[in-house]
């Protein structure tokens, strides 16, 4: 073989190789900008999944310190009424204040009226 086809091949080969290493590195960079970004992706999945469970431990403290109460209109009423009684400053004469308290607890609550006797047609007869 002559020293310009051996030049020629020598190129050639050369140039293989370069192309061949260009190609390798070009993937492992392609492998590392995958993993850095898979990286990130899961830093950010991270950062959710801890902000998620804060706001469910929040809310289950929340939750855990409801107090769940059933008071009726009756019964609030009635303890209202039992724990207020009528103001002693007030100047009522003390008859009155018996028939005031009493009204109010319930203790003095008079019979209805019994019917009054005699035609139901009315005052002219």
């Amino acid at each position: 073989m002559n020293e310009v086809a051996l030049r020629a091949l020598a190129y050639v080969l050369v140039g293989a190789l370069a192309l061949g290493t260009g190609w390798q590195v070009r993937g492992w960079k392609e492998g590392s900008d995958d993993a850095i970004r898979l990286e990130a992706k899961q830093a950010g999945e991270d950062l959710v999944r801890q902000a998620v469970a804060s706001v469910a431990d929040q809310t289950a403290k929340a939750v855990a310190g409801i107090k769940v109460t059933n008071t009726t209109i009756y019964q609030k009423t009635r303890h209202e009424i039992i724990k207020e009684p009528m103001d002693p400053g007030c100047r009522l004469p003390a008859g009155w204040m018996r028939n005031i308290n009493n009204a109010r607890s319930g203790a003095d609550r008079p019979e209805p009226a019994a019917a009054v006797p005699g035609s139901g047609g009315g005052a002219g007869g």
